[in-house]
This record gives structure tokens, C-alpha cells and sequence, in this order.
């Protein structure tokens, strides 16, 4: 797609989600810093209109944001859980703006949680037993170590809504496992 991450600064909402949504949107390529700016534009449109977006609006936006993701990581790798990241953060923070909302997946607290929870490095078991060393581990095992923390902390941010859900015994053992970890 020629011109994919041309203009990105001024378009609004609408045309920002039109753009993700394209159906060749998935195969497009792109580098790093350009996919960012991309996730960051499009967040940034979606956190100041989001208090006005009917539940169509977003509908949409959600599958724009989804597409915009798995293109970025289609084309770029994972980049150590910088979209995931990215995606939980932009969720997180849309709940300070409108709150839960049902049939919203943008908007489901729980998605936060459980995407947080399957993408933990290590059991917490292992977790739990490598913390109180973490200074004598390989450089990579402290990264996933810090990996833990960093997917739990926008959780966090949910942590009132998140009462009952069915993951919130799992959740209570990785955050205490988190309060021991770099």
C-alpha cells in the first residue's frame, strides 16, 4: 500500500480507521518507527474523541486498532511485546475517559487482563522462585522478568473492575509475585 503512513498527523478518527481498515492493510510493510508513529497517531485521535464515539464508531475503531496491530506486527515482529503493550496501555487509559462498556472490546477490562496473562514469559512458579536472585540471572532472564511487571501494569490500572473475574485468583499470584521482581 503506497502512501500508507503519509498524512497520519491530520487525519482525524474517521480517517484513520478507514485507513487501518483496509483489507490489504494486513500485508503492508513498513519499519519500526513508522508503525509507531502509526499506533501512536491513531491512539492519540482515539483518546481525544472517545468520550463522543456511538457504539458503532466504536465497533469500528476496534477493528481498525486490531488491524492496525496485527499489521504492525506482521510486518515488524513483536518487538519485545511493543504492540501488545501498546494495545493494553490504549485500553487501560480509555477507561479513565468512559468506562467499561458492553459489547465494546476496546473497552473490556477483563480482555486487558487475560491478553496480560497469556502472554506471561514464565509460570509463576518459575517467576516466584528465580525473584529473590534476579541480580545473578542472564541479562534475558531478567528482561523476562521485567516483562512480567510491565504486562501487569496496566491491570493495574483496572484493578476495581477486574474483581470478578474468573482470571482473578491467577492475577492475585503474579502480582505478588511482581513486588518481588526488578
Amino acid at each position: 500500500m503506497s502512501g500508507l503512513f503519509d498524512d497520519l498527523d491530520r487525519m482525524d478518527l474517521d480517517a484513520q480507521v478507514c485507513r487501518w481498515s483496509a483489507p490489504d492493510v494486513r500485508e503492508a510493510e513498513g519499519d519500526v518507527s513508522e508503525w509507531m508513529a502509526a499506533a501512536q497517531q491513531f491512539a492519540a485521535r482515539l483518546q481525544r474523541d472517545c468520550a463522543r464515539l456511538s457504539d458503532k464508531q466504536w465497533q469500528a475503531a476496534a477493528q481498525a486498532w486490531s488491524s492496525l496491530l496485527a499489521a504492525a506486527e506482521h510486518s515488524t515482529g513483536p518487538q519485545s511485546h511493543e504492540w501488545l503493550m501498546r494495545d493494553l496501555w490504549l485500553r487501560a487509559s480509555l477507561f479513565d475517559a468512559v468506562g467499561p462498556r458492553q459489547g465494546v472490546p476496546l473497552l473490556d477490562a477483563g480482555l486487558v487482563l487475560e491478553r496480560a496473562l497469556d502472554a506471561m514469559p514464565m509460570t509463576s512458579q518459575a517467576a516466584s522462585e528465580l525473584a529473590p536472585g534476579w541480580r545473578e540471572l542472564a541479562r534475558e532472564q531478567i528482561l523476562e522478568l521485567r516483562t512480567i511487571r510491565r504486562l501487569l501494569a496496566p491491570a493495574r490500572l483496572l484493578d476495581s473492575l477486574l474483581a470478578e473475574h474468573p482470571r482473578r485468583g491467577e492475577y492475585e499470584v503474579w502480582r505478588e509475585v511482581a513486588a518481588q521482581l526488578p
